[in-house]
């Protein structure tokens, strides 16, 4: 890809990827971050939803009907590290777009709170509802008991009626430091054309006083098996997760060969055909690495019978030592990179998808061209490096379960008698 870069006010980086002859334009804006840097569970969630809800200059109604009446896909995305404002638009459209983003990103009313935390608090409780999620979410806050990574819905849902306006623009402001953001436009451009319109558009901008520090990441030093009853679980969902290599860690790549073997690849991977296939303990079971700029995470779940929790730990425990202590198959590691590299193309074939990735790469230090290497990294991926990723998975685990009392309870009394 062709990348040529600029700077803009105050320092802010300016990443420009012209790509010729496509008929739409992908202009992110993104802040370093996100959840990790709220003080308050929810902060981040509520500032993404109000954003959008007017300017000084522009209504909620006049901006949704700006953005409908010209054919605008413009959303925030807040994720672990960053956050993000992304506009996908007509090439056409640009200098009306550059106007609406920045007009957003500087001028927001953040009107609506009540509104929008009745309507936060709404969707989390109906995603709660959903007994795997509710183990997702139960996983996720004992994993990370202290670190923003873990500010889950339960989280939100007890922070959420003490956070105030003022509280919500103070996180946005906060992040509005050029010396920690970037500015990514991709599409059909000329950049000596579109450099100065975007220089005039961040001119404004200038560094801000040192905002609060990101907290440290502190692990767990030891296992938890951590519980929720449900009255009206029919099955139980059995969660544990790991930590893993972070983003930009030089066992990555060999750590996604291993996920993609273990339970990572759907029908073919070894969770599948072993606890699902052969020993029909699953209704679904799966395992996912997500690396994050300060830990990563392994996770395998599944979701099986009351009666066989047990049963379904132990397989976790089989697998995740087979995987461990015997080499994998020629076979299974071929098609576990090239499962990887499929994926990487259809996730770089847009200028929106091609826009996201390279904002978050370079706002996290990573390089814009990391994914680009991290892909090269998987190509050379051998069986020893993936016995050693494995390896590198070690305890303590988190367990969680969720399921009916009746099933919990014959857990902890079988638990016990061992």
């Amino acid at each position: 890809m062709n990348l040529e870069t600029a700077e803009l006010g105050g320092g802010l980086p300016l990443l420009m990827a012209p790509a010729p002859e496509t008929p739409r334009m992908a202009l992110a804006v993104t802040m370093r971050g996100g959840t990790a840097r709220e003080a308050t569970p929810g902060v981040s969630k509520l500032a993404s939803r109000l954003l959008l809800k007017g300017t000084a200059r522009r209504t909620a109604e006049a901006l949704a009907y700006e953005i409908d009446a010209r054919g605008i896909d413009l959303r925030e995305i807040t994720l672990p590290d960053c956050g993000m404002l992304l506009a996908v638009f007509l090439t056409r459209e640009f200098d009306a777009v550059l106007d609406l983003l920045t007009d957003i990103l500087f001028h927001s009313t953040f009107a609506d709170l009540d509104k929008e935390r009745t309507k936060l608090a709404g969707e989390i409780q109906s995603a709660l509802d959903v007994p795997a999620e509710q183990a997702q979410d139960l996983l996720a806050r004992t994993l990370f008991p202290a670190f923003p990574y873990g500010n889950t819905g339960t989280r939100i849902l007890a922070e959420l009626g003490g956070i105030d306006a003022a509280t919500v623009q103070q996180w946005h402001a906060d992040g509005l430091d050029p010396r920690a953001m970037n500015v990514v436009l991709v599409g059909d451009f000329q950049p000596a054309d579109v450099l100065p319109r975007l220089a005039d558009a961040f001119a404004g901008l200038a560094p801000r006083p040192a905002a609060p520090a990101l907290p440290e990441f502190v692990p767990l030093l030891e296992e938890h098996i951590v519980t929720e009853a449900r009255a009206d679980a029919h099955q139980a969902q059995v969660y544990q997760g790991w930590y893993a290599p972070r983003l930009g860690a030089p066992e990555q790549a060999a750590t996604a060969v291993m996920n993609t073997i273990l339970g990572g690849a759907g029908l073919s991977s070894r969770l599948f055909t072993e606890l699902r296939d052969k020993q029909g303990l699953a209704y679904s079971v799966r395992s996912a690495y997500v690396a994050m700029g300060q830990a990563g995470e392994l996770q395998l779940a599944i979701g099986t019978s009351p009666g066989n929790i047990g049963r379904a730990l132990l397989g976790f425990t089989e697998q995740l030592h087979r995987i461990r202590e015997e080499p994998v198959s020629i076979e299974e590691l071929q098609a576990a990179k090239g499962r990887l590299n499929g994926t990487f193309v259809m996730s770089h074939e847009t200028n929106r998808q091609r826009c996201v990735d390279l904002a978050i790469n370079h706002i996290l230090g990573l390089g814009p061209d990391y994914s680009e290497v991290l892909l090269q990294r998987t190509t050379a991926v051998t069986v020893p490096d993936v016995q050693a990723a494995a390896q590198h998975i070690a305890p303590p685990a988190v367990t969680a379960i969720v399921a009916g009392a009746d099933a919990l309870a014959a857990l902890e009394e079988d638990t016990t008698e061992k």
